[in-house]
């Protein structure tokens, strides 16, 4: 039980529900949010949302408190109001702190272009005869861009996550601590199919799907290098360590590119938002929201639709 009693325990109380029924533990961030209910309780009212003035006193860094500690408790305080606004409360939405760090990369959103010219290139790696990579890269890059999956959890898939029957993917113990399941587009489940038959004809349940010709497990750096060469041989530039684009702006694409097909549908984008989020394996709502500036930005023309039906949903800040 949360046991929130202050003039904000019916809105913290939502909040804490929300987060668990993503799956989520929230044990540490619901003692920071006890302390932020008791500190309410001793505040001049009346405040039945997180005020601009609520929020910053509270964010006001202690004497003896790090920026470590400064940038939890504000990342907190910001999901609570990212929560508030997506279910029509206005709350005030702080600032990341200078501690924060995110904000500092915005993904490269693949064009449908691009997409072809890196699987075709995909296609054509070479190596010897005893790496299993020009095999494994084709598939292992459709599978992240087409079910928008983390590297780490399209290297760490074992036979038994793939359910041929319901064209699904298990994602265990994902970024966040979630078990999540990933529908595969036929035609894609067909390709892994495929792949599976060529490289796994006698392989046990346990045995990772993307794995060398010795059944060891590939590394993300060996993914990273060779993604390198693919860009190079697409002629899509890279800008340097660190800047991209990345195997990661992969999945970035697939969910701005979901979006996108979602906004031309005409699905109502606040209906949809839980169930992207779901389907990443997110943090929080707030995270994915952040597509719909990506979206925006990727597809100008749909910019005047976007802050007509989204405009008040997300701050004026930069990508997370």
């Amino acid at each position: 039980m949360s046991d929130f009693k202050g003039p904000l325990a019916q809105q913290l109380s939502a909040f804490v529900d929300f987060k668990r029924a993503l799956g989520f533990k929230y044990t540490s961030e619901v003692v920071m949010l006890r302390r932020f209910d008791r500190w309410t309780q001793t505040q001049p009212g009346p405040h039945d949302t997180l005020t601009e003035t609520i929020v910053q006193s509270w964010l006001q860094q202690g004497v003896l408190e790090g920026e470590r500690t400064l940038s939890g408790r504000t990342s907190l305080i910001r999901q609570m109001g990212l929560y508030l606004n997506t279910i029509g409360q206005p709350a005030f939405i702080p600032e990341p702190s200078a501690g924060s760090r995110h904000y500092t990369f915005v993904p490269h959103i693949f064009t449908d272009h691009e997409l072809h010219r890196i699987f075709e290139e995909a296609d054509r790696v070479t190596a010897s005869r005893q790496s299993t990579l020009p095999v494994v890269l084709p598939i292992l890059l459709r599978v992240l861009y087409g079910c928008g999956l983390r590297v780490s959890e399209g290297l760490r898939l074992t036979m038994e996550d793939v359910d041929w029957t319901a064209q699904t993917l298990t994602i265990r113990n994902s970024k966040f601590g979630k078990d999540r399941l990933v529908p595969m587009a036929s035609s894609l489940a067909i390709m892994v199919q495929t792949y599976v038959h060529q490289v796994h004809p006698d392989s046990p349940p346990s045995a990772w799907l993307f794995c060398h010709r010795d059944g060891s497990a590939i590394s993300a750096d060996n993914v990273y290098r060779r993604f390198r060469d693919i860009l190079w041989y697409a002629g899509i530039p890279h800008h340097g360590k660190g800047q991209g684009p990345r195997v990661h702006d992969l999945r970035h694409s697939f969910a701005v590119h979901t979006m996108k097909a979602a906004i031309d549908r005409q699905v109502d984008i606040h209906a949809m938002l839980p169930i992207l989020s779901t389907y990443l394996g997110h943090a929080s709502v707030a995270a994915t929201e952040q597509y719909i500036r990506l979206t925006a930005d990727a597809f100008p023309e749909l910019r005047r639709t976007l802050d007509v039906a989204t405009g008040w949903v997300i701050p004026e800040v930069a990508w997370e």
